[in-house]
């Protein structure tokens, strides 16, 4: 099963959005930064992650967040957003600090409208 089923939706300005399948992992973190990586060279400049379907979040799914992050943080301004993890996913985040750089929303429709 693919990790990241990947959509565009048009908002102010097109963005991309990755709706993760299952949770983050050592076996699996290296396809989302892959799937991020090669949308960025695409010309993605704008990205939700939809982490509705997303039961648990490891370290190292954590650390592809930032790593995502720093490649869109190209001129300071958030061109990433999360939306609709669980409560206890989006309190880890918190307690991690991520969300001093990432925001997270309550739905994907939500994240969009941010840009």
């Amino acid at each position: 099963m693919e990790l990241v089923e990947v959509s565009q939706v048009q908002g102010r300005v097109p963005v991309t959005v990755f709706t993760l399948k299952d949770r983050v992992n050592l076996g699996n973190f290296a396809q989302l930064e892959e799937t991020a990586k090669n949308a960025y060279n695409d010309g993605m400049r704008d990205l939700v992650i939809d982490m509705s379907q997303t039961p648990s979040l490891t370290s190292i799914g954590i650390r592809a967040l930032i790593i995502i992050h720093k490649m869109l943080n190209v001129d300071r301004v958030r061109h990433l957003k999360l939306a609709a993890p669980m409560p206890a996913i989006r309190d880890m985040l918190d307690v991690a600090g991520v969300t001093q750089y990432i925001e997270i929303y309550d739905t994907v429709q939500d994240a969009v409208a941010s840009f």
